[in-house]
């Protein structure tokens, strides 16, 4: 009697359960019906999340809903879907989820994993305004860069027409670009300092992208993972590193006259304690310092990977190459470089770094967001504290919206005449949008047309004699960075 009775409430409870999960449901978008504890993460392979993604988006639509683990996830693709998420209703979607490894990584300081607040918006607000004053002494970030590109163009001519990887070359070059203009120096490349700041960095990506089963049942935060425990040792190092030049900053005193973009973050917070008394322990030091060393991080990879997918492309289409050779010729001719102000004049090259944009999709899924509010999406019941997933890869490889999306065209941001056509918003987001939209886009678009431009300038690069062509297929993780390959770069112009 006392086992039928205990079979009978077992079954009871299952019900009601299944009873409640069906009558939610139905205000919620729809999605696949979740199994007992792992919810819907057996849908997702861990190196095509955003692939999968797209694939279930043709069976339940731009939104829809999954459980990872025990928690709801929207999905979020389509123009119209992503527009009321990032612009729309932004204030609606601006905050972010607890995640572990970006507890970890962050301890709550970082802006870019930070969740919704007043505190946040403070935050944002002077770094963007530390940003945008930077970036608008368009000399400064253009003579480092060209400065940078100096010493690159010697290593890259040393090797001439001899197979090397590019793509380690770029990234040290990118390295150095924003230790000087967050830090004010360049490196030596074999200096002790350096090196050891890549490791660090690049310790810290390798955990991140590989993500942790932590970020989806919490509750084995207790166990003592090693990729968490190294997170924690490379992330303290980090701050001490990142800690100590900062210091040396605070006893420059440069905010009178700013040198580089921890000058000005200062001289930032500066002016908005003036305006505003009550804001000073919203700015901390130890705040200061993520905001310098998520800036840091997120300048190297973003930047250095783009740059990589374009000259991958470039070796895979030598005819756009060789158009692109035509237009720097024609425009700026073999006795000097490229320059920020030529940038109106080489709308093939706009178009190209563009279309490496949308195909390469670096950040397919972005950082998820948070509800702020009960909502609605597309007609759809969202509650409060619901994560949200914005799939850009979707959007950017939509044969409704593109054709051949998987090709690389850079004429398709051309218009007859062959001008250079910003694409619309609705459709091309590879720097997100509203309040969550990239920190360093203004800095991140300077980078990418001057290096791209100053190396196709100067050398032709192409797939060395008797290599197969190097794959598109990426390094999968939170970025999808291309796979390293080699490359003959050859001078193009007599000395």
């Amino acid at each position: 009697m006392l086992e039928e009775l205990i079979w009978f409430v077992l079954v009871a409870i299952l019900v009601v359960l299944f009873v409640n999960h069906f009558t939610a449901s139905r205000k919620l978008p729809p999605g696949p019906f979740p199994l007992p504890i792992i919810g819907n993460v057996h849908k997702l392979a861990a190196k095509s999340r955003h692939i999968d993604l797209m694939q279930l988006e043709k069976q339940y639509g731009n939104v829809f809903r999954l459980y990872l683990g025990s928690q709801l996830v929207i999905v979020v693709s389509g123009g119209d879907a992503l527009q009321e998420v990032l612009v729309h209703k932004s204030a609606d979607f601006a905050g972010r989820p607890s995640i572990f490894t970006a507890d970890v990584y962050s301890k709550g300081l970082a802006i870019v994993l930070a969740d919704y607040s007043s505190e946040w918006r403070l935050r944002r607000k002077v770094t963007v305004s530390a940003l945008k004053m930077y970036s608008a002494r368009g000399g400064k970030p253009e003579s480092i860069i060209t400065n940078e590109f100096d010493f690159l163009l010697k290593r890259v001519r040393a090797r001439s027409g001899q197979p090397h990887d590019i793509t380690r070359e770029i990234q040290l070059a990118v390295t150095n670009v924003i230790c000087a203009l967050v830090f004010g120096s360049r490196y030596e490349l074999d200096d002790p300092e350096f090196t050891n700041f890549l490791d660090i960095m690049h310790a810290i990506e390798n955990t991140i992208a590989s993500g942790s089963i932590v970020d989806v049942f919490p509750w084995l935060r207790f166990y003592p993972f090693k990729s968490i425990q190294l997170l924690r040792e490379k992330c303290k190092e980090r701050d001490e590193l990142v800690g100590r030049i900062y210091r040396e900053h605070v006893e420059a005193n440069r905010v009178a006259a700013p040198q580089d973009l921890t000058d000005t973050l200062l001289k930032a917070r500066k002016q908005a304690e003036d305006e505003h008394s009550s804001v000073t322990g919203s700015l901390t030091d130890e705040r200061l310092i993520m905001t310098m060393g998520e800036v840091f991080l997120a300048g190297i990879d973003t930047t250095a990977s783009t740059l990589c997918w374009a000259l991958l492309y470039l070796i895979h289409n030598n005819e756009i190459q060789e158009r692109l050779h035509q237009e720097l010729d024609k425009v700026i001719g073999p006795d000097r470089l490229p320059k920020l102000q030529d940038k109106k004049n080489l709308p093939y090259l706009e178009a190209t770094i563009a279309e490496t944009l949308r195909l390469s999709s670096l950040a397919p899924l972005s950082a998820p967001h948070k509800a702020t509010v009960d909502t609605t999406l597309q007609g759809y019941h969202i509650p409060k504290g619901t994560t949200v997933l914005v799939n850009l890869w979707s959007l950017h490889h939509d044969p409704a919206i593109w054709d051949n999306p998987d090709k690389f065209m850079p004429e398709r941001f051309l218009d007859k005449d062959g001008k250079f056509v910003p694409p619309k918003q609705d459709r091309f987001l590879p720097f997100s949008a509203g309040r969550r939209s990239c920190l360093g886009e203004s800095l991140a678009r300077i980078e990418l047309f001057l290096i791209l431009a100053q190396l196709l300038h100067s050398f032709r690069f192409e797939n060395p004699p008797g290599y197969d062509l190097p794959t598109l297929k990426p390094n999968t993780g939170a970025l999808l960075t291309p796979q390293p390959f080699k490359v003959c770069a050859t001078f193009r112009h007599d000395d």
